[in-house]
């Protein structure tokens, strides 16, 4: 299994996009935020962690080599800010065939990630809202996702930010077919797009519900890590 993370477009905790913060790693109790990320993955069977930026990734490849050394990290730079689905598509020459897990800087949930990544298919981490105007949503058609959509809401189910990809080598197919048509939303190539495409085609996504943790990540965010991370985040 291959890991990614798009730290891009403002979703990054790690390096600002102004200057308002000068350290790239900041801390939280004690030690980089990326190292609470890393942690419980390095538990999962991964072959390698692939970062994508749109900033240098100079700090976070130099702090991977100093601690994670063991573990295969490549790093990639997103010069231009098409959208997550964009980002994603970087990523392609480094996945085959192999299983894919995403995840977005913002992702604060309660997730057990060994049984998130264990999932006989494809599945969308996904929580429940109840005043938010959120942006990706699920809906649901006898059990499993039916549509991923933005609005109208129509459901109470939004998209926390995590993906278990089994049909890797479909998803990049359909990011392709996304750029090579220019097929943007709001000036983006969004992932929601591609992942609708391959329910399209007839696989089948499932959802795994968890609870959030706290606001998005980012680095004023006090509350993402109070999740049981050497439990591997239990459900």
């Amino acid at each position: 299994m291959k890991v990614i993370f798009p730290f891009t477009e403002n979703t990054s905790p790690f390096v600002p996009h102004t200057d308002r913060i000068s350290d790239p790693l900041p801390q939280y109790k004690g030690r980089p935020t990326l190292t609470h990320l890393i942690q419980p993955l390095c538990k999962l069977p991964v072959s390698e962690f692939i970062f994508i930026t749109d900033y240098p990734t100079n700090p976070i490849q130099a702090y991977m080599e100093a601690n994670y050394s063991e573990m295969t990290a490549s790093f990639i730079e997103q010069t231009e800010e098409k959208g997550l689905g964009h980002s994603i598509s970087l990523a392609s020459n480094h996945i085959s065939e192999e299983p894919l897990l995403i995840v977005e800087a913002e992702a604060g949930v309660n997730l057990n990630w060994t049984a998130f990544t264990q999932s006989q298919c494809s599945t969308i981490a996904v929580r429940r809202i109840v005043d938010e105007k959120p942006y990706g949503l699920v809906e649901l058609r006898d059990g499993i996702v039916g549509c991923l959509i933005h609005k109208p809401r129509r459901t109470d189910l939004v998209i926390a930010g995590c993906y278990f990809i089994r049909e890797s080598k479909l998803l990049f197919a359909c990011l392709d077919e996304l750029i090579q048509a220019g097929h943007l939303r709001n000036g983006k190539y969004q992932l929601t797009n591609a992942l609708q495409r391959m329910i399209d085609y007839g696989i089948e996504i499932q959802i795994q519900e968890v609870k959030s943790v706290g606001h998005p990540l980012s680095y004023e965010s006090s509350n993402f890590f109070n999740a049981d991370f050497e439990a591997l985040r239990s459900v």
